[in-house]
């Protein structure tokens, strides 16, 4: 069994949001016996003259607040994992969060997806947006899940024993699979595969796909499918697969509903600059409407002796 993260790091605002991440981030490094770094990002305000007496004094006194706040949780944290480290840093958020990463050669940052401004609301478009691009890792994103949302789901387990995987063949969500084997297998968990078929569309010419194209099209899914699920049974996991015929994102979320999911992973493009997320940005509205943690996958990294078990995968590396 290959460990899949060795070295995570959970990023906080302290904002109740990042409550339950901060719950994964431990439950996490305590089942993969992984180095745990907790940090926060003291962000510069736009407009603020740090060489100014007054801005300095609060600049100063917004860092002791921090600083007070960090090691509260790592006092927490240290009662689990003596181990656990935590650092303060500044500037921009997302920013420095990937930067850390990067330097501490991470494998995996944990983090909500509420929080960082005050404000209510998904910051995609934001912080947690600019992290999932941009981060040299997986990003292991927790919602707040908001009471109306807790009262119609099952109670999600950290450990995760059901995870949903939509997959469009690419290389990203193939990297996802990968991926995705090596977390079932470390919790025990069952993978069902979703593939969503979009909703039959007009041509520009005004016509339709040709029925029988669609029939022959629908059967070359099915099959790669059941290929893909089959691999997984031979390694002695659970493993099964949904096509739909629903829009990407809802079928995701209906699927994970119906089926009691703990967990959704899905891959990403990761480009820079106009960062689009895999399948037409499906991976980022489920990240902003799912009320289950979202693990995205980029530039996933593998302990030694790590092997694809389909024989190819387009970015995974091995580190030791």
């Amino acid at each position: 069994m290959i460990k899949f993260a060795t070295n995570i790091v959970f990023a906080t605002d302290f904002s109740d949001s990042s409550k339950p991440a901060f719950r994964y981030s431990r439950e996490w490094a305590n089942a993969l016996d992984s180095a745990l770094m907790l940090i926060n990002v003291q962000a510069l305000q736009p407009g603020l003259d740090i060489d100014a007496a007054v801005s300095q004094r609060f600049f100063d006194e917004q860092r002791e607040a921090a600083k007070s706040q960090l090691d509260e949780l790592l006092t927490e944290a240290r009662k689990e994992r003596a181990s656990t480290a935590a650092q303060l840093l500044t500037g921009m958020p997302s920013e420095q969060i990937c930067l850390f990463a990067k330097e501490q050669n991470s494998d995996l940052i944990v983090m909500g997806t509420h929080g960082w401004s005050g404000i209510d609301r998904v910051l995609f478009g934001s912080v947690a947006e600019r992290v999932v691009n941009q981060a040299p890792c997986p990003v292991l994103s927790i919602p707040l899940q908001k009471p109306a949302e807790v009262a119609g789901m099952h109670t999600l387990n950290p450990a995760p024993r059901q995870i949903i995987l939509p997959l469009d063949f690419s290389d990203c969500s193939m990297d996802a699979y990968e991926y995705a084997v090596q977390v079932a297998k470390w919790f025990d968990a069952s993978i069902t595969l979703v593939y969503a078929i979009e909703p039959l569309s007009y041509s520009l010419d005004f016509t339709l796909t040709h029925p029988l194209q669609d029939k022959a099209n629908r059967k070359k899914i099915q099959d790669r499918l059941i290929q893909l699920t089959e691999v997984l049974t031979k390694e002695g996991m659970t493993a099964q697969y949904e096509i739909s015929e629903q829009p990407a994102m809802e079928a995701t979320l209906e699927i994970s509903m119906s089926r009691q999911a703990d967990l959704i992973i899905m891959g990403t493009h990761g480009r820079k600059g106009l960062s689009k997320l895999v399948m037409g940005s499906i991976t980022g509205k489920v990240l902003q409407h799912s009320p289950y943690p979202v693990l995205t996958v980029k530039s996933p990294k593998f302990a030694g002796g790590h092997h694809p078990i389909t024989g190819s995968s387009s970015t995974a590396t091995a580190h030791s």
